[in-house]
């Protein structure tokens, strides 16, 4: 793992470019390194052949912050190496990139934006993610945000982007270029309305692959109460193929945050549109609240994404609980990758100290492949203690038993694994993943 990829070099030439303007007493800085080892009773995930294996990790880590000026910026980068004692699989190493940087060219008229997110997913997501099924993806975007008051009350913006996709294994490479036009009006003190209008390309780096455009016009309104905030678009899109094929369906989204209380709230999203693979993943990689970026299986598809996630969140002085529920249905336009998936995860954190936290969690994840009838029920609890040994340096213990039953035997597997990491200054070592696929 950690291939090299093309896109790299361009981010990085353009982010030195942004950040020479930058007031170097301004920037907060930060560093970390770390070391964690894992225990597994079932290194791969087998349903009947489990190994046993200790993973030991290596961690280095670094986050610059630029919060105020002109340029503003958030870059976080991280290296993890994974050793496999018993070697059960090759040493892997897993290098992680998020930016994002905004310069504003013209105070309140006009600003660039640069993001990338240079990570790792699945390659088969319905698998578990053991080192042979995980690649490096990168996600290069550049736009620009010009906006234009037409009076006190509406104004008009444009927003041209580009974005380069990148998978190591897939053949789903592309490039897309897209304007997006918006119109807002402000009815009363908490209430917008407005029109938006946009057009994408997508075009894959393979010839066979038939590039496709989506064609999108939505009606907006968003406003806030005294105690919620609606936004919602609700329009029609597009779609066209460089074969010819076209369609033409409903689009549109609700995303709804009422606090309940001064300590707790809910959030409820839901959404029904045409998209591509990247992007349906990158915007809920980039926005938890609209689903797991897992679900999606990158191919070359127009995949019709309809999801509605409700989350509860509650914060006490003794008690911290997240609760998140979500329904996904995902049909893809030619790959038998259709599916709908369940999901229910809990989390609980109880500060027994100042520097003292325990933890408790728990999911359900149930996942049936429509096209070949195959359903898959996963299952994982779990405890944790996090101890902050100073002001610096913090450890973590982490217990997890997980277990996944499946139509198809061969897919089932169970496992106990224990975790303990010690890091000093930013981050932490990323526990291996291996998750149990959808």
């Amino acid at each position: 793992m950690f291939q090299s990829c093309s896109k790299l070099p361009v981010f990085v030439a353009c982010t030195g470019l942004v950040l020479s303007s930058f007031e170097t007493s301004a920037v907060d800085f930060d560093v970390g390194v770390g070391a964690g080892a894992e225990y597994t009773n079932n290194v791969g995930l087998s349903a009947e052949d489990p190994i046993e294996d200790t993973i030991v990790v290596g961690y280095v880590g670094a986050k610059l912050v630029e919060p105020t000026g002109p340029v503003t910026a958030d870059i976080t980068a991280t290296l993890n190496h994974q050793q496999y004692l018993e070697d059960s699989f090759q040493d892997q190493r897993y290098f992680r990139l998020a930016a994002a940087v905004d310069w504003e060219m013209i105070k309140e008229r006009f600003d660039w934006q640069l993001n990338n997110l240079y990570t790792q997913r699945p390659i088969n997501n319905t698998d578990p993610n053991t080192p042979d099924n995980i690649q490096d993806s990168n996600v290069f975007t550049l736009g620009a945000n010009m906006f234009y008051p037409v009076s006190g009350r509406q104004s008009f913006t444009l927003f041209p982007q580009y974005k380069n996709f990148y998978y190591e294994i897939q053949n789903a490479d592309n490039q897309q270029v897209s304007l997006l036009a918006n119109w807002a009006y402000q009815a009363n003190s908490t209430t917008y309305i407005g029109m938006n209008a946009s057009i994408r390309a997508v075009d894959y780096n393979l010839d066979v692959i038939d590039d496709v455009s989506f064609t999108e016009v939505y009606f907006a309104l968003s406003g806030s109460r005294a105690r919620s905030e609606y936004s919602t678009n609700l329009g029609t899109v597009y779609v066209k193929r460089s074969n010819g094929q076209s369609t033409e369906e409903f689009s549109g989204n609700l995303n709804w945050l009422i606090n309940l209380t001064g300590r707790s709230s809910l959030r409820t999203f839901i959404s029904t549109g045409l998209t591509d693979g990247g992007n349906a993943s990158l915007r809920a990689t980039v926005d938890p609240g609209e689903g797991n970026p897992l679900d999606i299986q990158i191919t070359p598809d127009v995949i019709r994404n309809q999801v509605i996630t409700v989350g509860y969140q509650r914060e006490d002085y003794t008690l911290k609980t997240g609760i998140t529920a979500s329904l996904r249905n995902l049909n893809y336009s030619e790959s038998p990758n259709d599916r709908k998936i369940r999901s229910l995860n809990a989390a609980i954190d109880y500060p027994v100290t100042a520097l003292l936290v325990s933890g408790l969690y728990a999911g359900f994840n149930d996942t049936e492949l429509t096209d070949t009838g195959r359903v898959d029920e996963s299952y994982n609890i779990g405890a944790n203690l996090k101890y902050q040994l100073s002001r610096s340096l913090k450890t973590v213990f982490d217990l997890r038993y997980r277990t996944r039953e499946s139509t198809d035997a061969f897919r089932d597997y169970s496992e106990w694994s224990a975790y303990i990491s010690l890091t000093y200054g930013f981050g932490q070592p990323q526990r291996p993943g291996r998750s149990g696929g959808a």
